[in-house]
C-alpha cells in the first residue's frame, strides 16, 4: 500500500541516521522531511501537515524530551516517536509518561519493525480523519434536526434513525481498530498467543462478569484484554519470543515499559482512555512486585486486578512466563499458592469456577501435566504432544487407549526423552 497523501518528519543531528531511514521509507511512496535541528523542525511543522514526527532524544540544540513536549503542545495531532537507545530508556520512559510519545523505536533498529510502525501511525491518521468527518456529518445532521419543524414527525424519525446508524458506525469503527489490533498482535507473538483465542476471550468474559462487572466496566476491560499486549509491538523476538523469567535483568527493565507503551497507543483513541489505564495496571500486583509503577494493595482498580488474574493465568498456560507450559491444576496453584500474596483471591476463586464450568461444557482446558507411567486408559490429550527436539508426535484432542499409551512410552523410550504430557479425564 502506497502513503502518497501522508508526510513523515524525522529529526536527528546524525545525517547518516536521516538518510537511513529516509531511504528506508521509500517503499512507502510518502512524503519525507529530514532536518538535523530540533528548532528548524518546530518551523517546518508551522508550513507542513504531518502526520508523524520521528525524533532522536539526544541533540545539541534541544533535548528530544522538551522538543517533544512542544510538539505535543503546538501540533497535538501530530504523533510523536523517539528513536533510542538503551541510554536514553528512562528518559523515553519518561516523556512516555508524559504523553510527550506514542510509541518508540530502538537503536539499532529492525527496518521491518520501522515501516510496521510508521504505516500502523499513518493508518491511524486515515481513520482519525474519517472519525472527524463522521463527527462533522452528525453534528449537521443535529443542526438539521433542530430546524426540522415539530409537525414533521415522520422526517424526525428518519432523521434520528440516520443519527443511530452514524454513531453505531462510529461505535463499530472503535471496535474494529480493537479486533485489527488483537489480531496484529496474536500474529506478531506467535502462533501460540493466537491459538484458542475464542477460548481465551470467553475465560475472560465469564471471570469479569462474575466479579460483578457490567455495562461500560465491562466493555472497557474486555477491550483492555484485546490491546494489553500491543505495547510489546516494537519489541524484539529476543523480547516477546522467550519467556519472561528467562530474560536478562536489563532486557526485563525493557519489556517492564510494555503496560506503559500499550496505555500511550491506546491515548490517540478517546473512548479507550478507560481500557489503556486498566492496561496500563494488569502486571501490577497487590504485594508491590509488579510493574510499571509498582503499585499495591487499593492503588490498583478492581478492573485491573481482575485482568491480571486472567492474563498471568493464560502466560502460565502458553509458556510466556516460565521456561515450560504450566497446566490448568499447576497454574491455578501458582495463583493460589506460590504467588498468592499478588493476586485477589476472590478473583482467583471465580476463575477456578469458571474454568470448571466451562471445561464441563468443552469450552475451556482442565488439564494436569504428568509422565508416561501415569498415563490411563480414558485420558484425553489436551494439547499437541511435542517432543524436545520440536516434533509433533500425537495432537491434541485424542483419547488415549493401551495401544496409544504404548506407542507414547515406546516413543518417550526411542527418543530417550522425558516427555511433559498434558491430559484431562
Amino acid at each position: 500500500m502506497e502513503y502518497t497523501d501522508n508526510t513523515v518528519l524525522i529529526v536527528d543531528d546524525e545525517p547518516a541516521v536521516l538518510s537511513s531511514l529516509k531511504r528506508l521509507l521509500r517503499i512507502l511512496k510518502c512524503h519525507v522531511i529530514t532536518t538535523v535541528s530540533a528548532i528548524e523542525a518546530l518551523e517546518l511543522l508551522k508550513t507542513h501537515s504531518v502526520d508523524i514526527v520521528i525524533s532522536d532524544m539526544r541533540m545539541p540544540e534541544m533535548a528530544g524530551e522538551c522538543f517533544l513536549e512542544q510538539v505535543a503542545k503546538n501540533f497535538p495531532d501530530c504523533e510523536r516517536v523517539v528513536v533510542s537507545g538503551y541510554a536514553d530508556v528512562q528518559a523515553t520512559i519518561d516523556a512516555i509518561n508524559k504523553g510527550q510519545v506514542s510509541r518508540f523505536i530502538s537503536k539499532p533498529w529492525e527496518d521491518d519493525d520501522v515501516l510496521n510502525l510508521v504505516k500502523r501511525s499513518f493508518e491511524h491518521a486515515l481513520l482519525k480523519k474519517e472519525n472527524a468527518r463522521l463527527s462533522e456529518e452528525t453534528k449537521q445532521q443535529n443542526l438539521e434536526l433542530q430546524a426540522l419543524n415539530e409537525s414533521l414527525d415522520l422526517k424526525v424519525q428518519a432523521r434520528t434513525e440516520q443519527l443511530k446508524v452514524a454513531n453505531q458506525s462510529i461505535k463499530n469503527s472503535y471496535r474494529a481498530v480493537v479486533r485489527m489490533f488483537s489480531t496484529l498482535t496474536a500474529r506478531r507473538l506467535g502462533v501460540k498467543a493466537s491459538s484458542n483465542n475464542q477460548t481465551l476471550n470467553l475465560i475472560c468474559a465469564t471471570v469479569a462478569k462474575q466479579a460483578g462487572l457490567e455495562g461500560s466496566e465491562l466493555k472497557q476491560l474486555y477491550f483492555a484484554w484485546q490491546l494489553r499486549q500491543i505495547g510489546k509491538l516494537s519489541f524484539s523476538d529476543d523480547l516477546i519470543r522467550v519467556p519472561y523469567l528467562k530474560l536478562d535483568a536489563e532486557q526485563q527493565r525493557t519489556f517492564q515499559t510494555h503496560p506503559l507503551l500499550a496505555q500511550a497507543a491506546t491515548l490517540m483513541v478517546k473512548p479507550l482512555y478507560p481500557a489503556g489505564k486498566i492496561i496500563s495496571q494488569h502486571k501490577e500486583y497487590l504485594d508491590g512486585t509488579g510493574y510499571p509503577k509498582k503499585l499495591k494493595g487499593d492503588e490498583i482498580s478492581y478492573r485491573a486486578q481482575v485482568l491480571a488474574v486472567v492474563n498471568d493465568y493464560v502466560e502460565l498456560l502458553y509458556g510466556f512466563y516460565d521456561e515450560r507450559p504450566y497446566s490448568t491444576i499447576e497454574a491455578i496453584n501458582y495463583l493460589q499458592t506460590t504467588a498468592a500474596e499478588r493476586y485477589n483471591q476472590n478473583i482467583v476463586t471465580i476463575l477456578i469456577a469458571a474454568i470448571k464450568a466451562l471445561s464441563d461444557t468443552g469450552d475451556a482446558i482442565n488439564d494436569k501435566c504428568i509422565h508416561s507411567d501415569q498415563l490411563a486408559k480414558g485420558m484425553k490429550l489436551t494439547r499437541d504432544l511435542i517432543s524436545e527436539e520440536g516434533i509433533m508426535l500425537l495432537s491434541a484432542g485424542q483419547r488415549l487407549d493401551d495401544i496409544s499409551i504404548a506407542r507414547i512410552r515406546e516413543i518417550e523410550s526411542n527418543l530417550d526423552d522425558d516427555l511433559q504430557i498434558y491430559v484431562s479425564q
